[in-house]
């Protein structure tokens, strides 16, 4: 929460996207004073915490982290409204006479950097995402494929697996978001991405490649990060019908969608 001091006191209040959050956990692991909480439903920041320090901003594999509504203290959406949320609400234009009173945000916010400035106290500065072009990015030109081999895989870490299927579901899906840090890593909608499993198999040889396909955008889940997500699924039943290919998509889906936020794992892109 960024404020400004004014005759109203005017705050820029920090708020998480429920329709776009996977609910992995990372923001509140990421914090460091413990603004941001969650229930069974919806992440949430607190206002009356966030100090708009920016930690958990970068570490969102979707960006849901970053939204932000410029509005009066006194009417800060609670965290009891927040956890409810099903989608953001939209800004709302302050009272035009809270900001004649506080002549305007852009005007308040000079004259409290101005103030800072000869008390000798930094102003944080909310920094928000710039990652709105339009442009396909560089590698939309053709698809890279084989740029990683089973001998040279290369190492992706989880930045988040989120259950979307309820628990008494039939079939059990996760969508899982793969980070590639600096890794150069292009992909185009309708690849797919080899996956290896750790460990041997029950002969003691390395697993074969697996194969699923990308379920993001060549911009993976946040544009300007190098990730992407995969949704995998796993058929619990096993009816004599689909005895063969309900066994087949268990065998493929069981190790992906158990992995944890945090953990690394090789990959290799493919056509």
């Amino acid at each position: 929460m960024e404020t400004y001091h004014g005759a109203p006191e005017i705050i820029k209040q920090h708020l998480i996207d429920p329709e776009i959050c996977i609910r992995c956990n990372t923001c509140e692991d990421t914090c460091p004073i413990d603004a941001i909480t969650h229930d069974d439903r919806n992440y949430v920041v607190r206002a009356d915490v966030c100090n708009a320090c920016n930690a958990c901003l970068s570490p969102c594999p979707t960006g849901a982290i970053d939204n932000w509504r410029t509005m009066l203290k006194g009417q800060a959406y609670p965290i009891e409204e927040q956890l409810l949320w099903d989608e953001l609400p939209a800004e709302v234009p302050l009272p035009a006479a809270e900001l004649d009173a506080a002549g305007t945000i852009e005007a308040v916010r000079a004259d409290t950097a101005a103030t800072a400035d000869e008390a000798g106290v930094t102003v944080q500065a909310v920094e928000t995402s710039r990652h709105t072009s339009s442009r396909a990015p560089w590698s939309a030109a053709h698809p890279y494929v084989n740029l990683h081999s089973m001998r040279a895989p290369l190492t992706a870490t989880v930045a988040g697996n989120y259950r979307l299927t309820a628990e008494d579901a039939s079939s059990d899906i996760h969508h899982i978001v793969l980070d590639f840090g600096t890794h150069f890593f292009p992909v185009l909608e309708g690849q797919a991405i080899g996956i290896l499993p750790p460990g041997t198999d029950a002969n003691g040889k390395p697993h074969y490649i697996r194969m699923y396909s990308i379920a993001s955008p060549r911009d993976g889940e946040r544009p300007g990060y190098n990730n992407l997500a995969l949704t995998v699924k796993r058929v619990a039943e096993d009816h004599d019908a689909i005895r063969c290919a309900a066994w087949r998509r268990t065998s493929c889906a069981t190790w992906p969608r158990a992995i944890p936020c945090g953990w690394w794992g090789r990959s290799a892109p493919r056509s």
